[in-house]
C-alpha cells in the first residue's frame, strides 16, 4: 500500500560537541519515503549520537533534524509518525510482552488490537504471555521493534537492529524492513554490518569521524568497489589459508566467502591448491568501497568520539 502521509527525514548541518569532543560535524542528509536508508560507519563514527539528536534525546549544538519539516518535539502525534529502537527492549523482566504493549498502547490512546497486531508481525505471538525475563537478546530486540510499530508509524528508526539476532532472525528482519519501505514508509537504519547493508539498503550515508563522507545510492557505491568474488566451498579453511598466503583480503559471510579478487584469480588459486568450489560469482563488494572512503577521509583525523559519546 501507499502511505497517506509520506515523511522524509532531513538533517541540516547537524552538529554536536561533548566538551572538546566533536561527535557530529555539520551532517546534512535526507532519508526518503519508500526507501531503506543506511547510516553506515565504524564504531565511534557518530551514528548513535546522530539518531539521538533526530529523536530529541540529545540537543544539537547547532543544525536541525526533522521529520517532514518538524522536529520530533513538534510532532502532534509522534507515536503515529515515528517509531524507533535504539536498544533492546527495557521492559520489566517480570512482565509479559502482551501486558507491556497494552500499557504502551493505552498510554498512547492506540487501538486495543495494536498489541496483538505487532506481536504477530514481529513473530512473538506464540510468546505473548511469557515473561520477558525469559527472552533472549534477539527476542527482546523483536519486542522493542513491536513497541516501535504500535502506532503504525510513517518513519522507523533503528540503531544496529541485528545485534543479538541469530541468522534466521537477521533474515526475517531484512524482509520486514524491506516490506515497510515498500509500503511507502521511511526507514533509517544505522549499522556497521556491511553485509546487511548490502542486502537491504537503497541509499547509504557513510559516516566517519563525525562527518558525512558520502551520500550515495547503494548501486553507485558498489560500482566504485570494482569486481570481487563470492565463493562457496566445502573446505573454507584451506581456501582461506591459500587466499591469505596470496595476499587477498576476504571475509566469511552466511553465503560463504567474500573475496577482493576476481573469480578468475580465485578459481586458479583454488585449482592450484586442490580446493573444491561449489559456487563462484563476481560481485561488487560494498566493503571495499566503504574502507576506501574511511581511509581517504584522512587517517590523521582524530576519532569523533569515545564509544559512549559518538557511536
Amino acid at each position: 500500500m501507499t502511505r497517506a502521509l509520506p515523511c522524509a527525514v532531513e538533517l541540516h548541518d547537524l552538529t554536536k560537541s561533548f566538551g572538546d569532543v566533536l561527535a557530529v560535524d555539520e551532517v546534512s542528509a535526507v532519508a526518503l519515503p519508500g526507501e531503506v536508508t543506511a547510516l553506515l560507519g565504524p564504531n565511534g563514527a557518530g551514528k548513535t549520537t546522530t539518531l539521538r539528536m533526530l529523536l530529541g534525546l540529545v540537543a544539537p549544538s547547532s543544525g536541525t533534524a526533522t521529520f517532514g519539516g518538524r522536529r520530533y518535539d513538534e510532532l502532534t502525534d509522534p507515536v503515529r509518525r515515528v517509531g524507533a529502537v535504539l536498544e533492546a527492549s527495557g521492559c520489566h523482566p517480570g512482565r509479559t510482552p502482551l501486558d507491556h504493549l497494552r500499557i504502551l498502547a493505552t498510554a498512547s490512546r492506540l487501538p486495543k488490537d495494536a498489541p496483538t497486531r505487532v506481536l504477530a508481525e514481529t513473530g512473538l505471538a506464540a510468546d505473548a504471555r511469557r515473561r520477558v525475563g525469559e527472552f533472549s537478546l534477539g527476542m527482546r530486540q523483536r519486542l522493542g521493534l513491536a513497541a516501535a510499530m504500535l502506532g503504525d508509524p510513517d518513519v522507523l528508526v533503528l540503531d544496529e537492529p541485528t545485534n543479538g539476532l541469530d541468522p534466521p532472525g537477521v533474515r526475517w528482519l531484512r524482509g520486514y524492513v524491506r516490506r515497510l519501505a515498500d509500503e511507502g514508509r521511511t526507514v533509517l537504519v544505522s549499522s556497521h554490518a556491511l553485509s546487511e547493508v548490502e542486502q537491504t539498503a537503497d541509499h547509504v550515508l557513510v559516516l566517519a569521524h563525525g562527518r558525512l563522507l558520502r551520500s550515495s545510492r547503494l548501486a553507485a557505491l558498489r560500482a566504485e568497489a570494482g569486481v570481487g568474488s563470492r565463493v562457496r566451498t566445502p573446505d573454507p579453511d584451506r581456501l582461506c589459508a591459500a587466499l591469505q598466503a596470496a595476499g587477498h583480503r576476504f571475509r566469511r559471510t552466511e553465503e560463504g566467502l567474500a573475496v577482493d579478487a576476481s573469480p578468475e584469480e580465485v578459481g586458479e588459486l583454488a585449482a592450484a591448491h586442490g580446493v573444491v568450489l561449489h559456487g563462484l560469482v563476481a560481485t561488487a563488494d560494498l566493503e571495499q568501497a566503504f574502507f576506501r572512503l574511511i581511509q581517504e577521509s584522512g587517517s590523521a583525523r582524530r576519532p569523533a568520539s569515545t564509544e559512549g559519546a559518538g557511536s
